[in-house]
């Protein structure tokens, strides 16, 4: 007997309620591994103690203090993913660039001239970024870019709201991950924290936008901007398709350093590939 349209539509969604459940089960628990964050910190809880990009990059030199990108008539631009990413084939999915196509005023081609005069102060922490940046699987070159846009290498750096260091950690975010805010200008423990918020963003983003097989360092262009969107304003702005002005010029600034020579890995990788990885484990209370 032939079923009817309610019938067939139920059958249909029973037939894929199994590999759909499995495949969610799989990638939760690669999700869980990745996020480091001891259980029971919520994402959602931690966007109050974000300065939310306001005031955070003011109280540095640099460029940072100009105002927002504008492109006349262009509002949107989209990365076009390759057909073999999960992603792409998410209905009702708008990967929108927060920056489209970013360029260097004068004011940054001189102080990527002035750094790069100096790469004993830019390279000094290589070490430490690709350490990190393999434990927590992170594009290296996207941390460094973080590092340079915050704080141009000032491991001493704090901003008017009391983020601190290279990263510019916010005591209550590294507390939260396990980090003692008291060693927060310590470039280990403050890159340490900053590799390992960045990589719990990557995680909410992985499950949101369902980048299966995807890895982190390979994120898309529209996917890395939208991180570091939620780096400087908090966790919500992952899932946002507007931006304050103040977070446009951030991701701009990130996204320049990271497209400018400042930001290249001078150290040798494979004097590094010794390093231990960092073990993720659900319950531990540490990032180790």
């Amino acid at each position: 007997m032939a079923l009817g349209k309610g019938n067939a539509f139920l059958a249909l969604l029973l037939a894929l309620a199994g590999p759909v459940w499995a495949e969610n089960r799989v990638e939760g628990v690669q999700l869980a591994l990745a996020a480091t964050i001891p259980g029971g910190v919520d994402l959602a809880r931690l966007n109050h103690i974000f300065d939310a990009a306001k005031v955070r990059l003011n109280s540095l030199v640099g460029p940072s203090s100009q105002g927002g990108y504008r492109k006349p008539g262009r509002t949107q631009d989209t990365y076009n993913p390759s057909p073999g990413n999960s992603y792409s084939r998410r209905p009702g999915l708008s990967p929108r660039l927060v920056v489209p196509s970013p360029k260097p005023s004068p004011a940054y081609r001189r102080t990527f001239r002035s750094l790069l005069a100096n790469t004993r102060k830019t390279d000094q922490f290589d070490e430490l970024i690709l350490i990190y940046a393999r434990a927590y699987r992170l594009d290296a070159r996207l941390l460094k870019a973080i590092i340079a846009a915050e704080s141009e290498f000032f491991s001493g750096a704090v901003s008017p709201k009391g983020a601190r260091g290279l990263m510019q950690v916010m005591p209550a975010t590294a507390e939260g991950i396990g980090v003692p805010a008291d060693k927060l200008y310590d470039p280990v423990f403050n890159i340490r924290a900053g590799a390992a918020f960045l990589a719990r963003l990557f995680a909410s983003a992985w499950k949101r936008y369902r980048l299966k097989g995807v890895r982190f360092q390979d994120a898309p262009l529209w996917l890395k901007q939208r991180i570091v969107a939620a780096y400087n304003a908090g966790p919500r702005a992952l899932f946002h398709d507007r931006w304050f002005s103040e977070t446009r010029r951030y991701v701009k600034k990130v996204m320049l350093f990271y497209q400018s020579r400042v930001t290249d890995i001078r150290r040798d990788p494979t004097s590094f590939s010794s390093a231990p990885q960092i073990h993720f484990s659900l319950t531990a209370g540490t990032l180790y």
